[in-house]
């Protein structure tokens, strides 16, 4: 398995933790990446009522998506969710898909720069910003 596959099997398991209750086999994981990187095994995915590692695996990459576009962007847009509360103690794998995937890739310099901060610039930015809000609302 590649280092960029690694990656990938580690967002699905932050963002699906679920993850972690089924047996996923190595032929799981190589039909997943068939699947997810060459379109193959279609016929093979079950939207509910699955057992087995291959549609979990897709499962969980459909609620990666959902995570990040409807609920992490919208809160960040919003100002409800600041991005270090995102971030906090992801691993880098969440980092990087954050960067790419979020707005389209156009807040990764943000995402990078918050994460790379020490950790009480982060409870510092996050309660100006709550204060912020508290004062405008």
């Amino acid at each position: 398995m590649t280092q960029s596959q690694e990656a990938e099997l580690e967002t699905l398991f932050y963002f699906w933790p679920d993850l972690y209750k089924i047996k996923i086999t190595e032929a799981d994981k190589e039909r997943y990446f068939e699947w997810s990187e060459q379109g193959k095994h279609k016929n093979e995915i079950q939207r509910s009522g699955f057992t087995d590692g291959f549609n979990a695996l897709v499962s969980a990459k459909q609620w990666r998506g959902r995570t990040i576009h409807e609920l992490y962007e919208p809160g960040v847009l919003s100002g409800d969710v600041p991005y270090a509360t995102l971030i906090e103690n992801a691993p880098r794998s969440v980092i990087d898909f954050m960067k790419k995937e979020m707005f389209k890739g156009n807040d990764a310099n943000v995402i990078e720069a918050i994460y790379s901060a020490p950790d009480n610039l982060l409870e510092t930015l996050w309660l100006l910003n709550y204060n912020e809000r508290r004062l405008t609302s």
